[in-house]
């Protein structure tokens, strides 16, 4: 009788009951990791639309935002080159989607700021980000700011 331990059916249950624990944890979990991610991708959008607005007024030029969709969608922001003619690209191509694991989809493929920062032709636009069953989106207004976040 001086043993000591734990029996088979003790490891049992106690695994049982830490498998059920786990199970109802995962789906909760999971979601926050999705909407964590569409956060994320909200943020770094509007910090885009603040970074091609803020060329277009210190270059005094206008700034072309390129938008690709889908789940490897990118974002380009293009303007004046500083030492010359022609146009270059701002800090490269930035893919938000595949960084922040979310589709995305824009209501237009380009978006451009006059060197007051304002949208040329006060045409605004909506940026949607999904992954799973969470989405969310960013509108841009037709003065060029991120009106929600």
């Amino acid at each position: 009788m001086g043993k000591r331990g734990f029996t088979l059916i003790e490891m049992l249950i106690v695994f049982v009951i830490v498998g059920i624990v786990v199970g109802f944890g995962l789906p909760r979990l999971r979601d926050s990791v999705l909407k964590s991610n569409v956060r994320s991708a909200k943020s770094g959008m509007a910090t885009l639309v603040a970074k091609a607005r803020a060329a277009a007024v210190s270059r005094g030029c206008t700034a072309t935002m390129t938008f690709t969709s889908g789940t490897n969608g990118t974002v380009a922001i293009s303007v004046c080159a500083v030492s010359g003619g022609g146009t270059q690209i701002l800090g490269g191509v930035d893919s938000l989607a595949a960084r922040y694991k979310v589709a995305m989809t824009s209501s237009a493929g380009t978006l451009q700021f006059d060197p007051r920062g304002l949208s040329v032709g006060y045409s605004g636009m909506t940026v949607r980000f999904a992954s799973g069953t969470v989405s969310d989106s960013v509108i841009i207004n037709p003065l060029g700011k991120v009106v929600r976040q």
